[in-house]
């Protein structure tokens, strides 16, 4: 759900300032477009069958996903933020109602959190994975 609060509040309100932030807009949407899509799958295909999460955790790619998942919202965030603060930041002071401004200071920090829970997942997964090898 977070992704998707992300992604969401980039195309609503961050469209307008993608050309002042420059890649790390871009970057950011792209990460969490691709991360969405994926969790949403496999979300999808664990409620509707418990077989495929048991199969699915046997393998390498859930903690796998999860730790690329985890770098790319880590450092997609980490730019954001630094070009939010770079080039958005002179904007909102010299006009008070922009929007852009920390509509995307909250996207950034989201960003982090998500790569947290990523990274957290992608830990657990990881033990599942080696505890059913040995």
């Amino acid at each position: 759900m977070l992704g998707g609060l992300c992604q969401s509040l980039l195309v609503k309100y961050g469209m307008s300032a993608a050309g002042t932030m420059g890649s790390a807009f871009h970057g950011f949407l792209t990460t969490a477009s691709a991360c969405l899509l994926t969790t949403a799958l496999l979300i999808t295909c664990y409620v509707l069958s418990s077989k495929t999460q048991q199969l699915m955790r046997q393998t390498i790619f859930e903690w796998l996903f999860n730790a690329v998942a985890c770098f790319l919202y880590l450092s997609a965030s980490s730019c954001l933020g630094l070009a939010v603060n770079i080039y958005l930041y002179p904007q909102y002071v010299l006009m008070p109602m922009y929007a852009a401004y920390p509509t995307m200071t909250a996207v950034y920090y989201i960003g982090v959190v998500v790569g947290i829970i990523h990274g957290v997942d992608a830990y657990l997964s990881y033990k599942y994975y080696k505890n059913l090898i040995y």
